[in-house]
C-alpha cells in the first residue's frame, strides 16, 4: 500500500536547478515528515503520495509547484551607504536577518544593494530525485 495523507515518511532526495546546480544532495540527512503537514513544497509532497518504501522517482516541478513565482514587490533596493559601518560582506547570495524577515542579496553595484524577500528558489524550476526510506502508516 502506497504513501497516503497522514503517513510519516522518511526519505532522501537530491534537488537541482535546470542549470545543473544542486541545492540538496543525498549525502545530507534524510527528512522525516507527516504527509499533509505542509512541510514540503506542494509538488514534492504530491509526488510522494502513492510511493512505497524503497521506491525512487525523479520529477520536475514548475515554480508554482515549488517555491512560487518570483514576486517583484518583495525585491527592494537599498543605498549601499546603509551598509558602510557594518561588518557585512556584501555579495550576491548572502542571507541577512532584518526587522522585516530574512532576505538575500541578489545584486550589488557601486551605489545600491538589491535585496529579495522571496525564497531563494522562488521562480525556479526544481528537479528532484527522491528515494523513500521508511513509511509509517497513520
Amino acid at each position: 500500500m502506497g504513501i497516503e495523507l497522514g503517513d510519516t515518511v522518511t526519505f532522501n532526495y537530491q534537488g537541482e536547478l535546470e542549470d545543473g546546480s544542486t541545492f540538496h544532495t543525498f549525502e545530507e540527512e534524510p527528512l522525516t515528515i507527516i504527509i499533509g503537514s505542509n512541510n514540503l513544497v506542494k509538488g514534492l509532497e504530491r509526488a510522494v503520495i502513492g510511493m512505497e518504501k524503497g521506491e525512487e522517482k525523479e520529477l520536475t516541478l514548475a515554480p508554482e509547484e515549488g517555491y512560487g513565482i518570483l514576486n517583484p514587490e518583495l525585491i527592494q533596493k537599498a543605498d549601499i551607504s546603509v551598509f558602510e559601518n557594518t561588518d557585512i560582506n556584501l555579495e550576491v547570495g548572502i542571507v541577512m536577518k532584518t526587522p522585516h524577515g530574512n532576505c538575500h542579496v541578489t545584486d550589488v553595484s557601486e551605489e545600491t544593494v538589491e535585496l529579495s524577500y522571496n525564497h531563494p528558489l522562488a521562480g525556479k524550476t526544481l528537479i528532484y530525485k527522491v528515494k523513500i526510506l521508511e513509511v509509517a502508516k497513520k
